[in-house]
């Protein structure tokens, strides 16, 4: 069977490709069965009549479309326009798994995986392949002949995350993927969060599937990918893209040690501020990380307690951040504005804090209420957003569809634009100034014109 896997990543700050673990993984798995897959991936601008093109030249059995709900609105648009032509056309990704019921209003979307997609896409290729019933497979919604749509239910996680081949990197043209984001490679290690957060929809993935949900792979299963991918692209840095890197400090150490010994290049990790430990910091540190991005998301301990189910106080926030810096890692904070509830003064607390541990960088996000999170609900239940929010063109992170009476729309957008130049103006005119210019309405055009001299700015906002 021929398999086109579609990727839209349109409208993308800061012009950076990416490579996508999920469909690199499915691509992998499909050609060790035996079948033939291909990319779309639809970077930056909308090309309808490009993809048309593709699918004309690949001639694929099945397309398989990955969409979180930032960018569902394309997909739906390109299933309709491939709807009729035969080809079964199958969605995944994390909007299909918590907000399935999109498919009962998208014409010519014959499936949608719910949770972890290697098995049941598999399955369903294998029998589409040999023309058999594809309605009961765990894991899909599936519709039938008569329209109705059958809701499977999921199947269970997979125990044993060695036991999936490496991702397909060639088919991203993977050294373009590298080059665009500053000649540096991503990988995971691990699946899951333990934490549960009420603007993130990793709890209810945990909750779609039975078994353990956050799980890691082995230290020598992690190091032989970097091996394979280092030897195959000109690669200069490393991030490792998991939820929570260091939430096991044993794995940690045993991970590090091996790292420098048998890879060496340098790295940085995403971790909490919950799990940051001044020994792990020095095991990072050792093994050549330059640098620890955690997540504030707001400097207001009252509302990340009552609305954002972060429990961790504003010393512990201050301490990790210091640990970090003691043990020889840069920082690097994310924030971010325009919750429910939140109010400008609140805010003003996340610039406060941001100011105390002073980190060599920083992100800002507008809030935006995902579907399937607990934010997304009281959201709607709180009267801050329409119940037909997901009928609407969604609105990615440099806006917001809340309507709040004490924190306005322009004032979100006011605090957003000035978040980062208001931290750094006391520490650094020049970060301050390169971040506010980021930041502003004419920051993006700005970035895409200079792209050419993208790497030496971005050097000097992130404090190296």
């Amino acid at each position: 069977m021929k398999v086109l896997f579609v990727y839209t990543d349109i409208d993308v700050k800061g012009g950076a490709r990416s490579y996508h673990f999920g469909l690199g993984l499915l691509s992998s798995v499909l050609k060790q069965a035996g079948h033939e897959t291909a990319l779309h991936y639809m970077f930056d601008a909308w090309d309808p009549d490009g993809f048309e093109a593709h699918v004309n030249a690949f001639s694929p059995d099945v397309i398989g479309y990955t969409s979180d709900s930032s960018q569902v609105r394309h997909v739906v648009k390109l299933v309709k326009r491939m709807s009729g032509k035969g080809i079964f056309q199958v969605a995944g990704g994390v909007h299909s798994s918590l907000y399935p019921k999109f498919m009962e209003s998208v014409d010519g979307l014959d499936a949608i995986c719910t949770g972890e997609g290697e098995g049941p896409v598999l399955e369903l290729v294998n029998r589409l392949a040999k023309k058999e019933d594809v309605t009961k497979i765990p894991g899909l919604w599936v519709r039938q002949p008569d329209g109705a749509i059958r809701k499977n239910l999921p199947g269970l996680f997979i125990e044993d995350l060695n036991t999936i081949p490496f991702g397909d990197r060639e088919m991203f043209n993977y050294q373009q993927v590298v080059e665009s984001d500053y000649d540096r490679a991503t990988f995971m290690l691990s699946r899951g969060c333990p934490y549960k957060c009420n603007y993130c929809g990793s709890p209810s993935m945990g909750k779609l599937q039975e078994g353990k949900y956050v799980r890691f792979r082995t230290v020598e299963n992690g190091i032989a990918e970097i091996k394979e991918v280092v030897s195959r692209y000109d690669i200069r840095q490393i991030f490792f893209a998991d939820d929570v890197f260091t939430i096991d400090r044993k794995y940690v150490k045993e991970f590090c040690e091996t790292y420098k010994k048998e890879i060496g290049i340098p790295f940085e990790v995403t971790t909490r501020v919950e799990s940051s430990h001044i020994d792990t910091f020095k095991y990072l540190a050792d093994a050549g990380c330059t640098r620890v991005a955690m997540g504030i998301e707001s400097g207001s301990e009252d509302l990340r307690r009552k609305h954002l189910n972060r429990k961790m106080t504003n010393g512990k926030i201050i301490q990790a951040f210091a640990d970090a810096r003691s043990a020889g890692l840069k920082t690097k904070s994310y924030n971010i504005v325009g919750f429910p509830h939140e109010t400008y003064e609140m805010h003003l607390e996340t610039v406060e804090l941001n100011r105390q541990i002073n980190p060599d960088s920083l992100v800002i996000y507008i809030f935006n209420p995902y579907p399937g999170t607990a934010l997304f609900d009281i959201s709607i239940k709180d009267g801050f957003l329409s119940p037909d929010f997901m009928d609407e063109d969604f609105i990615s992170r440099t806006d917001t569809p809340l309507t709040m009476p004490q924190f306005t729309r322009e004032d979100i957008l006011k605090a957003y634009r000035n978040f980062a130049f208001s931290v750094y103006r006391g520490q650094s005119a020049k970060k301050a100034l390169l971040y506010k210019v980021y930041y502003s309405r004419f920051g993006e055009p700005l970035i895409r014109l200079l792209d050419s001299v993208k790497k030496p700015i971005q050097k000097l906002a992130m404090g190296s």
